[in-house]
């Protein structure tokens, strides 16, 4: 069925100030789970060799920055409670690797963030194995036990050990001081501070410790102190606080010193596909963010639900998930296997496995023995049936050189996001077309605007742009215009979108 709208006036409620825009809205980010990208050795597990050599892969894919999670030496699979902030862990490959990979990286004009998880320790790290043999030890009091969110009981790990951890206590300067130490060490190691990454991601960043309402004041006390100091010693450096919370982040913003958020609403608003909670979820996310500022927009990471289980692999809602990553206002954030449209979904084993399914190995080959596959937790209820309908074409090997594939269609949506200056860095406003059915809005850069309109129904639609535009070019494809006045006709596929650039307020 097609829907014909007569023209509408144009509304402009929620206009971002030209105000500064922060320069990590120019990146595209892409976030790499290490144990699970690229087995370089054939142990199956991923390590940072794997990573570096395949470089040209994210060139190709058109990012600009890469998000690694954990790599310290730790006995959990996820590596977020370590035993060593100042050690890779061994399956990954060596501190010496580590800085290799980032020298590689930035020769290829790469911009690395590293995954940070300072506020617990496991039971091997020092401090804990101090405190077991002596309750005295000096290093007791680095410690904080209490009914937090890990240190209560031992936690379940998927193969069927039980981990203890503890929190640390962030009010103590000896342990802000130590936890400096190691910020600068990854930032500069020996003083290079080309050698070292480029930005810190703070994993479950709170400012009360697990909300207990005993360590409270952590963003002024411990974060800020750090982030300071870092940006003192090397400054840039880029600082992502994830919202433990899974709000707004705006106390991070007011409280803390953080360059950026995730933005959590915008991402539950556009699973909705509902217009009037996505243009909401937009609103808010301008009024939390300061200027200078910037929100990580994403659809998936390593802690939900991948878009394309979620959406049961439509072809259409893919792309629209892509649309929704890469032209609202904000920094990108590219999950890696979300450019194939890997599926998984959390499971509920009881344990640290549970998440195992958004974490799988990134699908080099069509084949699950192929080359690189980091299959390193076969054999338990999370791994996927190599036989499983939901592989069939999600791979670079079939991917990689097909023009109508998904990650073809990543490769064109981020070079049209690096190539187009409103997409990039301009300003956003919502635009009302009177359609409940349709998204849109404009993003604004000087005198250059471009229009984004994402249709969230299944039926193609067919409106008209507003009296104050008129259409000049279609940024994305061939798809008909009838005329370039104002007012003119244009249709939306079913799940459709069209990036079209306009003039605004044209002159009769």
């Amino acid at each position: 069925m097609t829907i014909f709208l007569a023209a509408l006036a144009f509304s402009h409620f929620g206009i971002q100030t030209a105000t500064p825009v922060s320069p990590w809205e120019r990146e595209v980010v892409y976030q790499i789970f290490p144990r699970s990208f690229r087995d370089s050795n054939g142990d199956k597990i991923g390590d940072l060799n794997g990573i570096r050599e395949k470089l040209d892969h994210f060139k190709r894919l058109g990012v600009t920055s890469l998000l690694i999670n954990p790599i310290f030496s730790s006995r959990m699979y996820h590596n977020y409670f370590a035993d060593d902030f100042y050690k890779v862990d061994a399956e990954y490959g060596t501190n010496k690797e580590f800085f290799d990979l980032i020298r590689a990286a930035h020769r290829k004009g790469l911009k690395v963030i590293l995954d940070m998880e300072v506020q617990y320790v496991a039971y091997q790290h020092p401090w804990y194995v101090a405190r077991a043999k002596d309750p005295a030890s000096p290093f007791a009091s680095y410690l904080w036990d209490d009914k937090g969110f890990y240190t209560s009981v031992p936690l379940p790990m998927y193969d069927g050990s039980k981990i203890a951890a503890a929190a640390v206590d962030p009010l103590n300067p000896q342990v802000r001081d130590y936890m400096l130490n190691v910020f600068r060490y990854w930032a500069a190691p020996e003083g290079k501070k080309s050698d070292g990454v480029d930005g810190f991601r703070i994993d479950h960043m709170m400012d009360d410790l697990d909300l207990q309402g005993v360590k409270k004041g952590m963003l002024a006390n411990f974060w800020t102190p750090i982030e300071t100091e870092i940006r003192r010693m090397k400054p840039g450096t880029f600082f992502l606080g994830e919202q433990s919370d899974w709000k707004t982040g705006k106390d991070l913003f007011d409280q803390g010193a953080v360059d950026a958020v995730y933005a959590m609403p915008l991402m539950g608003a556009v699973s909705t596909r509902d217009r009037t909670k996505i243009e909401n979820a937009i609103q808010e996310e301008l009024g939390t963010t300061p200027p200078g500022k910037t929100q990580l927009l994403f659809i998936e990471n390593h802690d939900v639900e991948r878009w394309a289980t979620r959406e049961k692999q439509n072809p259409a809602l893919l792309r629209q998930g892509a649309v929704f990553n890469l032209t609202l206002k904000g920094t990108p954030l590219v999950y890696y296997g979300q450019e194939l449209g890997m599926t998984g979904t959390p499971g509920k084993w009881g344990n640290d496995g549970n998440d195992i399914p958004m974490r799988r190995a990134y699908r080099w080959t069509k084949s699950n023995t192929g080359t690189g596959m980091a299959e390193w937790y076969q054999g338990g209820p999370w791994a996927e049936d190599p036989a499983s309908p939901e592989l069939e074409g999600v791979s670079v090997e079939e991917q990689d050189r097909d023009p109508r594939s998904l990650m073809t269609f990543y490769r064109r949506l981020i070079a049209l996001r690096k190539s187009d200056a409103p997409l990039r860095e301009g300003t956003l406003r919502i635009v009302d077309l009177g359609n409940p059915s349709v998204l849109a809005f404009a993003r604004e850069k000087g005198k250059d605007t471009t229009l984004v309109l994402i249709n969230l129904q299944e039926r193609v639609t067919t409106l008209a742009l507003p009296s104050t535009m008129r259409f000049k070019s279609d940024l994305w494809a061939d798809a008909r215009v009838l005329d370039g006045d104002p007012g003119a006709m244009v249709e939306v596929g079913s799940y459709g979108f069209r990036i079209l650039r306009v003039i605004a307020n044209p002159k009769p």
